[in-house]
């Protein structure tokens, strides 16, 4: 088995630089902060085995300074204190009142051919360490300057790292990367002979998925890949540039619950053929005092509920569980002071009223559609009747015991949802009778999430069965519904 200071005095000989050195010797995170001191602990002394290795029958070339061949010269110091330098000073980025970033880079593809062409030499030079059916034996070029990039960004910005961070996105060039990567369609010619004729292609001459579908050494003819590509990877001049920088705000969710106390709102924009049917929504009252204080568009948040009522359904009690999705915030935080004057701000509309703003992690978004059909629904809804409310009626109506019920989809939703039976639970149904009105009755209804509650009182011409109607063998209709607590307590509770 080859010694790491071997493996070490090859790749110097072949023009690599001492970080993918260190990539091929499968370097940890902490071992690319310090390359030298790294490489020292591996018991490679770096003032002789920089020289070529003695009794080799075919000794190295004493190494050039060049590019290096497999990282093109991203892990150069003075590229990389220029990029730091531009995140530093960048206007754009002091925009972000974000507490943590992450990072994103973008690499030409020619990293993976040049990747692959070392493997190839490696597996020849050393083919006790190195083998053509494992995974490739590198560190990426990707993964290790990111583990660099990331530690010395926290120290440039005083931020700490972040995957819910504002997104530093580093777009780095090659000039040759074109030139570079069309070989390979010398090298495997079937790979790419449906392209011109495929209309959904994508304007990569290769993705990387099909890069590493194809090209592979075992999946390759070394001897045909020999006579296109060079193998170790060729010098080159000039090696990869920083192109540009840009930031990407993180995507932050902002949960609540709201309570609708107009019987004259939908929930989300309500348009049909280009034509609004309400002039606001559920959706547009939050997003239009939400969305400037992360200084954002509007019409970017994406809303999401526990359920949802109809335009003419009030929903008091707790209130609705909700979930804003924010996209490219400007902010990650939100101040407690910051959601209580949102909070008034939304109050004010006298048609909503919410509570509870706070943000959350994108795993707890599960709260609100997991297990949706297990959930109860709390409802009161004012039926009327044809004729004066007896106590047959009362009693007919005053179930304790879970009953189940048929319903095919109703014929006022017909034209967006398909044509199904569902079965749904009735878990309880109490009626008490008005003093006001001797033909109207208040009910109050305990069901399964889902359930249609308009049809369970009339039976939709018999499409819910059994219905109130047929409960009680009389005409029923409801006057009003309100949905009065929903099964879910989420999120927590806050300013109580």
């Amino acid at each position: 088995m080859p010694e790491d200071s071997e493996i070490y005095t090859y790749l110097r000989s072949v023009s690599c630089c001492r970080t993918c050195c260190l990539r091929y010797l499968k370097g940890r995170t902490d071992d690319f902060l310090n390359v030298e001191e790294a490489l020292k602990k591996r018991g490679i002394s770096l003032s002789t085995t920089d020289l070529p290795a003695n009794g080799d029958d075919n000794p190295p070339k004493r190494i050039r300074e060049n590019v290096c061949v497999a990282c093109l010269g991203i892990f150069e110091s003075d590229l990389m204190q220029s990029l730091l330098d531009q995140v530093g000073s960048s206007s754009e980025f002091k925009r972000y009142e974000c507490q943590g970033f992450t990072s994103s880079i973008f690499l030409p593809i020619v990293f993976h051919l040049r990747q692959l062409s070392l493997w190839i030499a490696l597996m020849e030079k050393f083919p006790g360490r190195f083998e053509q059916d494992l995974p490739a034996p590198d560190v990426s070029v990707k993964d290790a300057f990111k583990m660099v990039l990331n530690r010395k960004l926290e120290e440039a910005l005083g931020k700490p790292f972040s995957v819910n961070g504002v997104a530093i996105n580093v777009l780095f060039k090659y000039a040759k990367d074109d030139e570079e990567i069309r070989l390979l369609a010398k090298v495997k010619p079937e790979v790419f002979v449906n392209r011109k004729a495929n209309k959904h292609c994508r304007k990569e001459f290769i993705t990387r998925n099909a890069f590493e579908k194809n090209f592979t050494p075992s999946s390759l003819s070394l001897e045909q890949y020999r006579k296109h590509i060079s193998v170790p990877p060729a010098i080159q001049d000039d090696g990869i540039v920083l192109e540009k920088i840009t930031f990407t705000g993180p995507t932050v969710f902002l949960a609540g619950r709201y309570c609708k106390i107009s019987r004259e709102l939908s929930q989300t924009p309500w348009v049909i053929e280009g034509k609004r049917k309400m002039e606001n929504s559920v959706q547009e009252i939050m997003t239009a005092v939400v969305a400037p204080y992360f200084e954002v568009p509007e019409d970017s948040l994406i809303f999401s509920s526990s359920g949802r009522e109809d335009v003419d359904v009030r929903c008091l009690g707790e209130g609705r569980p909700f979930v804003l999705e924010i996209p490219g915030a400007f902010r990650d935080f939100l101040e407690e002071s910051a959601a209580a004057e949102m909070e008034s701000a939304i109050d004010k509309s006298k048609q909503i009223s919410v509570k509870d703003l706070q943000l959350v992690d994108r795993e707890e978004l599960t709260h609100i559609k997991h297990g949706e059909e297990s959930k109860r629904k709390f409802y009161r809804a004012l039926c009327v009747l044809d004729r004066p409310v007896s106590l047959e009626v009362l009693k007919a109506l005053n179930i304790e015991e879970p009953f189940v019920i048929e319903q095919w989809t109703p014929l006022r939703v017909l034209h967006r949802r398909p044509l199904l039976p569902r079965p749904r639970t009735i878990h309880s149904v109490k009626a008490f009778a008005c003093r006001n009105n001797e033909r109207a009755i208040v009910v109050d209804v305990v069901t399964q999430a889902g359930t249609y509650i308009k049809e369970l009182v009339h039976g939709d011409f018999g499409r819910t069965k059994p219905s109130f109607k047929s409960i009680i063998g009389q005409p029923i209709d409801i006057h009003a519904l309100d949905v009065m607590a929903i099964d879910l307590d989420w999120p927590k509770r806050l300013r109580r």
